[in-house]
């Protein structure tokens, strides 16, 4: 019981520095229902974009020490790579291995910095690393808000000492005009998790290498096998979307595919444990409410993104 009440009040002492943040007020809504996504960038705030550009940003601030230099280069030369040299992280220069290191989401306020220009999206993002994703997605709801309140306090932001790892989703849509999701496997981070194709962004030094793009459609071809090139004709950027706990953001693509539903119904995924088709407005709108498959009547948890996704194909596709 005591635990309860702490967290209740570490949480209404949270929504109350959240109240002047940009985009506060859907950060305390979702943290107040208990909601396990938020969407930070939404379809309408980005039609028309077809070119996603990136500024420096800031990594995440030091945890238990003094308070960092975070700046995109100097967090780089301060933490990341004395890791690579000691070992502790990988950054994919040996064959076979590895890149420990991910791109953040930078900027105070619950999405971050971003803005629009005519076609062109500008994001800013810093650099991070996998292990503290990886604490992220395993700290308690509390103690995330203990957090939260931290960097609320000492940054205005309540995200400064999060990871915020940025990921890309990618919604296939077949030539049938259907969609296939299907639960994460073991070897994933969200396991069981009803997820369309998805992974980590690409980290670069060099921030014009960072391509999201590019990372989208790597993952077609990972995933599920399909060889695409994508470009303004057959793919659609409908916003971002996250966790309001953990931090972690994906950046969210529907994709026309040149692909059958017998595709997706063939073979064993590597990812997944299986498919499954949505194939109508009704089946989305289920499978968003109740959490309900076609034909299944146990819930399922959804991803933050592929609920994006999801709602994007209800408003415009079925």
């Amino acid at each position: 019981m005591r635990q309860i009440s702490e967290y209740f009040a570490c949480r209404e002492k949270v929504v109350e520095a959240l109240a002047d943040l940009p985009q506060g007020n859907a950060l305390s809504e979702a943290l107040i229902t208990g909601c396990d996504f938020i969407h930070l960038i939404h379809p309408d705030e980005v039609a028309g974009i077809t070119k996603i550009q990136l500024r420096e940003g800031h990594g995440p601030q030091n945890l238990n020490d003094e308070p960092l230099d975070t700046q995109f280069h100097a967090y780089l030369e301060a933490v990341i790579n004395p890791q690579i040299r000691i070992g502790l992280l990988a950054d994919d220069t040996k064959p076979g291995s590895y890149d420990d290191r991910k791109v953040r989401l930078s900027g105070a306020g619950a999405a971050g910095f971003w803005s629009r220009t005519q076609d062109s999206l500008t994001l800013e993002v810093g650099p991070t690393s996998y292990p503290h994703c990886r604490l992220d997605l395993t700290r308690s709801s509390l103690e995330a808000l203990k957090l939260m309140m931290r960097g609320l306090t000492n940054y205005h932001d309540p995200y400064a000492y999060f990871a915020r790892g940025i990921g890309v989703a990618v919604v296939p849509l077949t030539t049938d005009g259907n969609v296939y999701i299907g639960k994460r496997l073991n070897s994933s981070d969200h396991t069981g998790v009803l997820n369309f194709v998805a992974g980590w962004a690409t980290f670069s030094p060099t921030i014009q290498d960072i391509n999201f793009y590019q990372d989208a459609q790597r993952e077609l071809w990972e995933e599920v096998n399909v060889p695409i090139t994508l470009n303004d004709t057959n793919t659609r950027f409908v916003g971002m979307s996250g966790n309001p706990i953990t931090g972690e953001v994906d950046l969210v693509f529907v994709v026309q595919t040149q692909m059958p539903d017998r595709h997706f119904q063939s073979g064993q995924w590597e990812e997944h444990s299986c498919l499954a088709r949505i194939c109508s407005k009704a089946e989305a709108e289920a499978l968003l409410e109740y959490g309900l498959l076609p034909g299944e009547q146990e819930p399922s948890s959804i991803m933050f993104s592929s609920r994006l996704g999801l709602e994007y194909l209800v408003q415009q596709h079925w």
